[in-house]
């Protein structure tokens, strides 16, 4: 006899994805019809066979759409979040006037004429239900190509976080001033569910202030750190510049955002609302962008409070996409000049003679070549040039300041070349001295990039180290590279700029024994990515100083061993602009 083999051990329980799988094929066998079997009696009156193609399972069914109505499903929509609260559960905050009216002016604006596809406008808004309406927002923004506008008017206040740090805070209905950390929403939670939305054409309006006064409250502890403060703190917020968004301000930073009992609102959104509805159409294009209402009201709003409050815009984007608020462009308009750049605040721009706008803003040009000139008061013109614009081109002041310093740069460097790590500093090369040069044309491919070409070579005589031996050899270390770095100025460098991008490399390495049974001349030519990382001063009349490090991977093969390792080369010198 013949014992039955042992079934194998069954697992304790099947996977989730199995179990699953399992109850579909039950639910779909219980919904079959049952298989036909040769003994079956057929039907009493079965009906005619149907066409094979009407039995078949999974088929693709033909939807008559019409191209029109898939256009209009995938187009972009323009939406709003607009926030106003101007009454407080905490009796400490004083009751504003006009922030329930101003969300709901700017949102009549907004759908008509704007034609604004949703238009949310929430009053009198705690904490939690502000996050959930920014939430909200965000799943309502699938597209890129969405135009978004978050409208915010309360109060503004400072105070310390849990870190010890001051930050900034909107002041909503339950917001305590005995706890404003805890109770207020973050200008900095703000910014990054601002930043984080899909759409790449999005405007945050902010119709608040936080200097004390107007639409501004603070602690007490906090109003007597600033009162003795003797200067400098009230310096523009570095926050407040979002990527690829703009940031429209009510008043300038330590300014007061005032409302108006003649106007009945916020004195900056009536002008905004009006510029709207007006059609502050500055380049005649046929639409109303948000750099165009936003400087229709800065100047409306400067003149009215005789230059007490001065809105502000802040932007990495204005002008490479403007944002439409009104209608739609029909046509290329009037070339633009504009800036935001708060280091060109209070200078006059010129045309063939004329005074036209003083910055921040915007002016319009005709089309053709003209002599634009930039200065400040009396003084003399900081910018005297001759351009050529298009119609429908839009240049930012900054562009022609820096072609004005020349757009090229030539700058020849010392170096010092160096394997990363130090099996490859013993065994291949070490430490070396080099020259070369580098070659920067700035503001291309983009306004905030460079073009770099570098160059560095090192030859001469070193030698290496194996076990107890040493060996002395000839040399020849080239390296050349190609990047493309951003370019950074903050204004607290006062002109000097960092650099940081990617960087493709060329490298030669030739290495040459003198010893009789030594082995062949070794070479190494290969190309490879790496990084860019430097930092530019200038000097005057068209000279700077710079230093850059380049750092390299590679695969080298050594003794007919492959070795990855890492190449950095550190460059310092200075060069000429032209």
């Amino acid at each position: 006899m013949f014992a039955p083999s042992p079934s194998p051990p069954r697992p304790a329980a099947a996977p989730a994805r199995a179990r699953r799988a399992c109850a579909l094929l039950a639910a779909v066998a219980c919904l079959a019809p049952p298989a036909a079997r040769a003994d079956d009696p057929a039907p009493p009156s079965a009906p005619p066979a149907a066409p094979a193609a009407s039995s078949e399972k999974g088929g693709l069914v033909p939807l008559d759409l019409p191209r029109a109505s898939v256009a209009a499903a995938h187009a972009p929509r323009r939406i709003a979040l607009l926030l106003g609260v101007q009454r407080f559960d905490d009796a400490s905050w004083r009751p504003l006037r006009y922030p329930d009216a101003d969300a709901r002016a700017l949102g009549e604006a907004l759908r008509d004429p704007g034609g604004f596809d949703e238009v949310r406008v929430l009053t009198g808004a705690t904490r939690a239900e502000v996050r959930d309406a920014l939430r909200a927002l965000a799943a309502s923004d699938r597209d890129e190509r969405d135009t978004v506008v978050v409208y915010v008017s309360s109060h503004g206040t400072l105070a310390r976080d849990a870190a010890g740090q001051l930050r900034r805070y909107l002041v909503v209905r339950d917001t305590r001033l005995d706890d404003v950390p805890g109770t207020a929403l973050a200008m900095d939670e703000l910014n990054a569910e601002f930043d984080h939305l899909r759409s790449r054409r999005k405007v945050l309006v902010l119709a608040t202030c936080h200097s004390g006064g107007g639409k501004s409250l603070l602690p007490d502890e906090v109003r007597r750190e600033l009162e003795a403060t003797k200067a400098g703190f009230l310096v523009r917020p570095i926050e407040e510049v979002s990527r690829a968004s703009t940031v429209l301000a009510a008043s300038d930073w330590g300014e007061t955002a005032r409302e108006d009992e003649r106007l009945g609102h916020d004195i900056y959104t009536y002008f905004l609302v009006e510029a709207l509805r007006a059609g502050a159409d500055r380049n005649g294009d046929g639409a109303v962008t948000a750099s165009e209402a936003h400087d229709y009201a800065r100047r409306r709003t400067y003149a009215y409070t005789a230059g007490r409050q001065r809105p502000s815009a802040e932007s990495t984007e204005v002008g490479a996409d403007p944002i439409v608020l009104v209608g739609r462009v029909e046509r290329k308009g009037k070339p633009e000049l504009y800036s935001y750049a708060t280091r060109l605040d209070g200078f006059t721009v010129s045309v063939d003679g004329r005074p036209l706008a003083e910055l921040p803003g915007g002016v319009v040009l005709e089309p053709g070549r003209s002599r634009v000139q930039l200065a400040k008061g009396g003084g003399p013109a900081l910018l005297d040039r001759t351009v050529s614009l298009d119609p429908g081109e839009r240049v930012d002041v900054m562009t022609l300041l820096e072609h004005a310093k020349g757009r090229w740069e030539a700058a020849p460097r010392v170096a010092l070349l160096a394997f990363l790590d130090a099996r490859s500093r013993r065994e291949v090369l070490g430490p070396v001295p080099g020259i070369g040069a580098a070659l920067t044309a700035r503001g291309w491919p983009a306004p905030s990039l460079s073009l770099r070409l570098d160059l560095v070579g090192s030859f001469g005589r070193s030698r290496i180290r194996q076990g107890g031996a040493e060996a002395t050899f000839d040399y020849t270390a080239l390296a050349a590279g190609v990047g493309v770095p951003w370019r950074f100025e903050p204004a607290a460098l006062r002109g000097a700029a960092l650099l940081a991008g990617p960087r493709l490399s060329l490298l030669w390495l030739d290495r040459r024994f003198d010893l009789a049974l030594a082995p062949p001349a070794q070479r190494v030519l290969t190309f490879t990515p790496g990084l860019l990382l430097g930092a530019a001063m200038p000097l005057g009349r068209g000279f700077t100083a710079g230093a850059e490090l380049h750092v390299d991977w590679l695969l080298l093969r050594v003794d007919g061993e492959n070795r990855s390792t890492g190449l950095a080369e550190l460059l310092v010198g200075a060069g000429y602009r032209f």
